[in-house]
This record gives C-alpha cells, sequence and structure tokens, in this order.
C-alpha cells in the first residue's frame, strides 16, 4: 500500500495526467495557430494594402496628363487642368480614410521636387473642399532616405519603361506604410513625375490582435469542451474499469478463501476487457489452487503426524533403556540409532536368549522411509523369533534369506551382522550377510578392523549359503559394530568420513564405556560433517565384555557415585 502511494504522489493519476496533457496541447495550439495563422493573415494583408496603394496611384497618374506636372512647375498657372488634379487627390483622401499621404515627386536634373499633402486632411463636411489649404506646388523636407530611393527608381525606370517602379512594405518615422510608386511619362516614355501613396498599416496590426484574441478564446473554448468530452470518455472506458480492476486485485488475497468469485462487469470491447477477464480466470486458478494447496497441506500434515507416530513406533521397538540388564555384570553395552528421515531403515537389537547367551544384531534396509521402516521391522521379527527358536546364526540367516526372498517383489534387501555371544566363556559366533567389517578391540589394545567373512545381503536371491565364524572376548575386550552411516557420512565439500576416521575416534581413547565411545564417535561425525545435510541412518552398537568377575572396579565405583548424586 505504500509503495502504492508512492508513486500516485510521484506521478499522479491517470486522469490529471491527460488533462495535463490537454492543457499543454490547448497551449500549443492557441501559440501556435495564432503564429501561423497571423503569418498568413499579416502577409495577406500586407499584400491587399500594397496592391490597393497600387491601384490608386496608377488611378491617380492616368488621371494626370504627362506634362502637367513640369509645366505647373514651371508657370505656376492655376487653370481647369490644376484643379482637376486637385480634385483628384481630393477625392481620393476623402473615401480612403486609411492613407498616410498622396504626394508628386517631379525629377530634375539632379534634384527631385517633392509636392504632398494635396487635400490629404480634409476636415468634416464637404463645405471645405473649395478652400485651398495647402498649395499645390509645395515644396517639402524628405524624410530619412527617402530621396534616394526615389532618383534610384526613377533612374531605373528610365531604362525599364513597363516597369511598376516600386510596391511594398516600408518603415518611415516609425510608422510602417504600404508604398505605392506609379510613373507618370511624357509621349517619349520619360519619366516626368511620380505619383506616390502611402497606406497606414495600423489597421493591420488592430486586426490581426483582435484576430489573435478570437483566435484564442475560440481555441480556449474547444479545448475546455474537449478536454471535458475527453475526460468524460477516459472515465468511463478507462479510469472506472482500471479502479474496478484495481479494487478487485485489492480484495483478490482476501477473498482467496472464500467461494465468492471476482466479476469485474468490464465490457469495453478493448484490452481492458481482455485484462479483466484474464484477472477473473486468475481469480478462479487461485481458488482452485488455494483449495488444492489446503487439502495438500492438510494431507501432508497428517501424513508428518503419521510419520512421527511411526518414528515413534520404530524406536519404541528397538531396546533403549540403558542399562538393559542392570543385573547382569558380566558385560555392558549401548546403542544409538538417528534416522536421516522422520522413520529409518536401520535397526539394532539385543537379547538375552537363555542365562548364558546373548544375541547382538545391526541391520541396514537398502530402502529409507516407511518402506524401509516396514522392511525393517519385519526384518527385525523374524531375526529375533529365529534366535530365539535356538537357531545358530548360520541358520538363522537362510531362513530369513528364504522367507524375505521368497515374496519380494519391490526387491529389497537387509544387511545384517548377527552375534550370539556364549557369556560365560566369552565365545562370539557371528554371521555377516553383507554388513560392515566390525571393529574389535583386545583387553589393554587398541581397536581394529575385522575383516570377517561376508555373505550375501538378506533378501537379493532364494538359497544362499551364509559362513559362521568366531571371536574370543577376554575381560577388557570391545565390540563396535555400526551401519554404512557412519564411514559414508560426508561434508560439505563431499568428503567421506570413512573408516580411519573411525578408528581414531575410538582409539582417541579406547578405554571408554560403551556409551561415552558411542558419544565421542558421534560428535566426532558431527564436527567433520558440520551443517551438511544428513545424507543416511546412522546406527552404532558398542558391548564392552567383563567376564565372570564382572566389570571393573573403576567403573562400577563410578556408577555408585553417579548413583548418589
Amino acid at each position: 500500500m505504500k509503495y502504492r502511494e508512492k508513486i500516485k504522489t510521484r506521478r499522479g493519476t491517470i486522469a490529471g495526467r491527460n488533462i495535463r496533457s490537454l492543457a499543454f496541447l490547448g497551449i500549443f495550439l492557441i501559440v501556435g495557430v495564432c503564429l501561423i495563422a497571423g503569418k498568413i493573415l499579416y502577409e495577406r494583408n500586407i499584400e491587399v494594402y500594397t496592391n490597393y496603394a497600387y491601384s490608386d496611384a496608377h488611378l491617380i497618374a492616368d488621371s494626370i496628363s504627362g506634362i502637367t506636372p513640369t509645366k505647373y512647375l514651371e508657370t505656376q498657372t492655376k487653370d481647369a487642368e490644376y484643379y482637376d488634379i486637385r480634385y483628384t487627390f481630393m477625392t481620393a483622401g476623402i473615401y480612403q480614410d486609411e492613407f498616410r499621404d498622396f504626394y508628386l515627386v517631379i525629377p530634375t536634373e539632379d534634384d527631385l521636387i517633392y509636392i504632398s499633402e494635396i487635400y490629404h486632411n480634409l476636415p468634416e463636411g464637404m463645405e471645405d473642399l473649395s478652400k485651398d489649404q495647402a498649395d499645390f506646388l509645395e515644396h517639402k523636407e524628405y524624410r530619412p532616405g527617402e530621396k534616394e530611393i526615389m532618383m534610384d527608381l526613377i533612374k531605373r525606370g528610365r531604362g525599364e519603361p513597363d516597369r511598376e517602379l516600386f510596391m511594398g512594405l516600408r518603415e518611415l518615422a516609425g510608422e510602417k506604410l504600404a508604398t505605392a510608386l506609379v510613373p507618370i511619362r511624357a509621349m517619349d516614355n520619360e519619366v516626368q513625375a511620380l505619383v506616390g501613396v502611402d497606406l497606414s498599416v495600423a489597421a493591420v496590426w488592430e486586426s490581426l490582435m483582435n484576430m489573435y484574441i478570437m483566435l484564442a478564446i475560440t481555441i480556449v473554448v474547444i479545448t475546455c469542451v474537449g478536454m471535458i468530452l475527453h475526460y468524460r470518455n477516459l472515465d468511463r472506458t478507462l479510469i472506472q474499469p482500471i479502479t474496478t480492476l484495481k479494487n478487485g486485485t485489492d480484495e483478490l488475497v482476501n477473498k482467496l478463501d472464500s467461494e465468492e468469485a471476482f466479476v469485474s462487469g468490464i465490457h469495453t470491447g478493448d484490452e481492458l476487457e481482455a485484462l479483466a477477464h484474464s484477472i477473473e480466470e486468475m481469480d478462479r486458478s487461485l481458488k482452485h489452487y488455494v483449495r488444492e494447496n489446503t487439502a495438500i497441506t492438510a494431507e501432508r500434515e497428517r501424513l508428518n503426524t503419521e510419520l512421527e507416530l511411526a518414528g515413534s513406533i520404530q524406536m519404541d521397538m528397538l531396546p533403549c533403556d540403558f542399562p538393559p540388564f542392570p543385573e547382569r555384570s558380566e558385560f555392558d553395552l549401548y546403542a544409538s540409532m538417528n534416522p536421516a528421515k522422520e522413520v529409518g531403515g536401520d535397526f539394532y537389537d539385543f537379547f538375552l536368549v537363555d542365562e548364558d547367551h546373548l544375541a547382538l544384531v545391526i541391520a541396514d534396509v537398502s530402502g529409507k522411509g516407511i518402506p524401509g521402516a516396514l522392511f525393517m521391522m519385519m526384518v527385525k521379527i523374524m531375526v529375533q523369533n529365529c534366535v530365539l527358536a535356538g537357531l545358530s546364526p548360520k541358520q538363522v540367516m537362510e531362513q530369513v534369506n528364504e522367507q524375505i526372498a521368497e515374496n519380494n517383489s519391490e526387491s529389497m534387501f537387509v544387511t545384517v551382522w548377527l552375534g550370539i555371544l556364549d557369556i560365560p566363556s566369552g565365545k562370539l559366533t557371528a554371521v555377516n550377510a553383507g554388513h560392515e567389517y566390525p571393529i574389535f578391540k583386545k583387553p589393554g589394545g587398541c581397536y581394529e578392523l575385522i575383516k570377517d567373512k561376508h555373505g550375501m545381503a538378506v533378501g537379493t536371491m532364494e538359497g544362499i549359503c551364509y559362513r559362521e565364524y568366531e571371536m574370543q572376548f577376554e575381560p577388557g575386550s570391545s565390540l563396535f559394530v555400526y551401519s554404512d552411516g557412519l564411514p559414508e557420512a560426508n561434508n560439505r565439500a563431499e568428503e567421506l568420513f570413512g573408516i580411519a576416521r573411525t578408528l581414531a575416534a575410538l582409539n582417541e581413547n579406547p578405554d571408554l564405556s560403551p556409551e561415552e565411545t558411542l558419544c565421542a564417535v558421534e560428535r566426532a561425525v558431527d564436527t567433520f560433517v558440520g551443517d551438511a545435510p544428513q545424507f543416511d541412518d546412522l546406527t552404532m552398537l558398542c558391548f564392552a565384555y567383563h567376564g565372570a568377575a564382572g566389570r571393573p572396579e573403576t567403573e562400577e565405583r563410578g556408577e555408585k557415585e553417579n548413583g548418589q548424586e
């Protein structure tokens, strides 16, 4: 939510951005259209004014005889032609309010005679037309640069009889004028005089400003109306659908566990409608996924509970009360099993066959998890039943192998080490069905690997014959048996713990009790493995033989002290 608010604060809404875009577009249109239209209208008006000035100048020039200006300049006689000229100028001045000036320019050999203001500023009313307000033949001062322009025009007009001497826009004394100069020619086409007409273009600027104002107002009104219509259309076709989608997606997470489906109701016929359908489909898929995930989670929790219960049952089937035979002082033993999963495929077992015989078993099933645990429990019961039936270790392995191999559709097998100890004599009769080599310690010596006679794993095939071997225990002797999870424990570097490290851990203090021995080995494995995950079940059993004399005095004293504490 904070992220969305941050985006909204920084960038604004879609409507706001569109309104700003329309406003910028309107300003751009106003400025652009005014500049372009103003330039076109201005040039057009100037052209019209210039043509207008030329038409009047040409009309006046056609009304004046070619010799009249010079004749009256010489004689200054006011006859009928003189008054006709005055009347022509007077009439033009009355009906053309835009005229700034009418004038005649008469060239001489080395100069120009400038005659101007012929009835230009007439008073209101026609009654004053008979009065002479200005002498027709009146010399005037030239405006700056005006004389040079006229002399150049007259010179060029002499060489080009048909040339219109000048027609265009000029600025004199800070005022813009549309000027036309038309020659008055004699019979020999010589330029006798120039008729000049100046029209003030101030009205052009005024009309342009009015045009600008009206154009700006029109564009503003059109832009505002367009913005309103565009916003309403935008709100209907974009903003409201997006708001609906936003609100719908905000509620998706809160309503995932409900059966109410999200329906947008958007029918814009474009990509927004397709997006709305996609979100509706996503809502249905998410709800279906949540239902499935809930069911899977519940099933997984049920399985975890059952696995925990199975693991507890499995551990309960293994002897876990230590010391297991507190009334027997001839021997001591300790065992542990750490499964890699909730339940394991390893197992150990020990039990008294009778008062003089002790059975020791350690095994490793090929599988893990629940199948391995079930197979393990079946093998454990079979081995125990056969041993209690009085069979030798060889006979036990052969009979269990036949029972398992007969109905073993899953091709599972188990490695087993089984030993039966004659307690009074210390003679151990053992059989190894594909299991790890045992490690044996003589009195006062170190632990050593015993490479005993191996047979095939139990359950691999029918008709397997196993061979027994014997080991002689003396007071102070110890036996350490284990599953392959011990030497095959690995660290992050994929290094194996191995038999060498196992012997080193055992021989670091070989005279420890069975429980202390297993703890020492487990600490060595944990240190080596570090944070690497456990790959296989780890099962160990340590047996110490004390003989008929019982356990050593030091051990008895230590147990008594522990009991008192």
